[in-house]
């Protein structure tokens, strides 16, 4: 059985990796985490929070569920940072189609100070949804 969990994931990751690389709405799902990431680093919570549907839920103890574009405003204005920190980079990006609408981004990125000194390195994974055009 656990040869076959394991053929199984492998053959996951196969699809994960085929279907970033010819999935063309992939580029606009990291377009739009590029724009999030750069409001992030501006500390720009109002532009922080155009980028969310709600309710959305970020995975912390507690979670928390944002259900108003307010609740994500104050989520970021309240997250905690290190001391001294002043931007972030991102340092390996990848974008996955799980279904027809649904991506996930796996992010690895790394905190600096103002004097350019890494405080912290770590990962993230974002699950996006695709929003249909209504014309």
């Amino acid at each position: 059985m656990k040869k076959l969990f394991s053929g199984i994931a492998l053959m996951l990751l196969a699809s994960f990796s085929y279907g970033q690389s010819t999935d063309p709405d992939a580029e606009l799902v990291k377009n739009e985490f590029d724009a999030y990431f750069n409001d992030f680093n501006a500390r720009d919570f109002d532009a922080i929070a155009t980028h969310f549907q709600v309710p959305a839920m970020f995975k912390r103890t507690p979670d928390v569920i944002a259900a108003t574009h307010e609740e994500v405003v104050e989520f970021f204005n309240s997250f905690p940072l290190q001391e001294g920190y002043a931007y972030s980079l991102m340092d390996h990006v990848e974008v996955h189609r799980l279904a027809e609408s649904i991506y996930y981004l796996n992010l690895e990125f790394s905190h600096y100070n103002g004097s350019d000194e890494l405080l912290f390195e770590g990962s993230s994974l974002y699950f996006l949804v695709m929003k249909q055009e209504v014309g």
